[in-house]
């Protein structure tokens, strides 16, 4: 088991630890300019990536239906017995909307890609349900897909609530393109539409440089942001995100018949630390930007030794 343990460490999230650590030290050494950075990721290379995984997707709309709740629905039980808990706790409202979404809402693209990527490249075709080891980021591309709307909508909507800007703030929402690259992607490929390679090969390159920029990015952001947190709130955050919504997910995943394929991997996708879009949303709606830099920062730090916790168990689950 140890053994297992050490293998999945060294050859999934090694490498991914080795991008970070090279953004933080980038950082620290010249002083990168993240913002431009995230504005770079959120314009250009998600969308370019968004639109590539859904153009090139073979998976029906049924299979993104049992996608689609799978991930929402123990989100969303969670949320609400969080919520109900800050505010019982009378927890100030733009903490409350911080821990919120820093609790529930998964890195799935600059740490889950990578982990899904690296992970299925070593192991394969692993769970019964799959017909290639290209079903498992194909299954993270479209749950990115998922969570950069989720983020961005819900976020917009429960940090622009919390400060009082009511819907003015949540329609903020409709300025991103990457609901209407989506949208035009879901239709071309629906369609068969052939793009010529003078605009499509750009596009791939752009996502294809998606991911190491991501990392290389959130490791700046991390080394920016890095400070000692103030544990009787972070500490509950990383619990709820690390540890219990991956085992809600398991739960509801079980329980809507989708284990092994490709529960395994909402299993997996859920197990990720807090998304750097949180605090991109703070920062942008000046929100709790403090609470959500701790929770980005000490869930990352905390997901080496728990994400290579859950890949174990999530393979020896499917294997007995």
């Amino acid at each position: 088991m140890l053994s297992a343990l050490f293998t999945i460490f060294v050859n999934v999230i090694g490498p991914i630890l080795l991008l970070i650590g090279l953004g933080a030290l980038l950082n620290v050494r010249r002083r990168v300019h993240v913002e431009t950075l995230n504005r770079m990721s959120m314009y250009v290379l998600v969308p370019a990536f968004l639109f590539v995984k859904i153009y090139e997707s073979r998976i029906s709309w049924y299979g993104i239906a049992q996608i689609t709740y799978g991930m929402f629905a123990p989100v969303i039980a969670l949320g609400v017995i969080l919520y109900l808990t800050l505010r019982r706790l009378q927890t100030p409202g733009d903490t409350r909307a911080a821990l919120l979404v820093g609790g529930l809402v998964f890195n799935a693209g600059n740490f889950g890609l990578p982990v899904s990527e690296l992970f299925y490249g070593v192991h394969g075709a692993r769970f019964p349900g799959m017909t290639s080891a290209a079903d498992g980021p194909a299954v993270q591309g479209l749950l990115i897909m998922l969570s950069n709307l989720s983020v961005w909508l819900l976020g917009y909507g429960v940090i622009a609530m919390a400060k009082g800007d009511g819907l003015r703030g949540a329609l903020g929402f409709f300025r991103l393109p990457m609901i209407y690259v989506i949208a035009l992607a879901f239709t071309l490929r629906d369609t068969a539409t052939v793009l010529p390679d003078w605009l499509y090969g750009p596009i791939e390159m752009l996502s294809v440089a998606t991911v190491p920029v991501m990392l290389l990015t959130l490791g700046a952001q991390l080394a920016k942001d890095a400070e000692w947190p103030r544990w009787r709130q972070i500490g509950p955050a990383m619990a709820i995100k690390l540890l219990i919504l991956p085992a809600i997910t398991a739960l509801f995943v079980w329980w809507l018949g989708l284990w092994p394929w490709p529960g395994a991997q909402l299993v997996i996708a859920a197990a990720a630390p807090t998304a750097v879009n949180t605090l991109l949303l703070s920062l942008e709606l000046e929100g709790d930007a403090r609470t959500a830099a701790d929770c980005v920062f000490w869930t990352t730090v905390a997901s080496a030794v728990t994400v290579t916790g859950v890949l174990m168990i999530v393979q020896s689950a499917a294997g007995s």
